[in-house]
């Protein structure tokens, strides 16, 4: 079985093509954020990894807090497209939570860089506003899927949560090959669910 590691983030930012720099900024950023957090990370570091001049990405965020919050709409707005995209409203709870723990899991090994900022949380700075609406929009989602899988589970909302981001990031961080922890992962899901399910 895998460890895992503070440093368990992929060396390179993922899926940033070089000739936009803007995207690769932010895959640098969501990189270096996720592994080291975002209060450790220079700014001349993130220009280096992404391999674009310090002038060019301070014209593109002017300061260290308005990257920051690039990054975090990024990165949720990823997840968000990748899981919740045709959420299958009037699927059981069992149903619902083998699609989101698969759709998860996918995009955990399409994407790992912001599958780890994710869970990681790695904010240092305030959200701006439209990063607080995002914030707010999607916690009020996940509310509404959480009272309805407690529900049928007997478990809190704020349960099923640690159970679930618990598993998932501890899978999420291991050190073992992409193939290994994208297979445990899948295995993972129903194991969730029975745990969620017994009453």
């Amino acid at each position: 079985m895998g460890t895992t590691s503070d440093k368990s983030v992929a060396q390179e930012p993922e899926t940033a093509p070089k000739s936009d720099a803007d995207a690769r900024i932010l895959a640098a950023a969501t990189m270096l954020f996720a592994r080291d957090g975002f209060a450790s990370v220079k700014v001349p570091e993130i220009a280096a990894v992404a391999k674009v001049g310090l002038n060019t990405l301070y014209q593109r965020y002017p300061s260290k807090e308005v990257l920051g919050n690039a990054v975090f709409r990024h990165c949720k707005k990823a997840w968000e497209e990748a899981v919740l995209t045709d959420w299958p409203e009037q699927a059981s709870s069992r149903e619902q939570f083998l699609f989101y723990w698969n759709r998860l899991s996918d995009f955990a090994a399409r994407e790992r860089n912001i599958a780890l900022y994710n869970e990681r949380k790695p904010l240092g700075h305030p959200y701006d506003a439209q990063s607080q609406a995002l914030h707010e929009r999607l916690e009020k989602t996940a509310i509404t899927i959480l009272k309805s899988w407690s529900a049928e589970s007997g478990l809190s909302p704020d349960i099923i949560k640690a159970i679930i981001n618990g598993t998932f990031q501890r899978l999420l961080e291991m050190d073992d090959d992409a193939a290994e922890r994208a297979r445990l992962l899948k295995e993972a899901g129903p194991a969730v669910w029975a745990a969620l399910a017994r009453r």
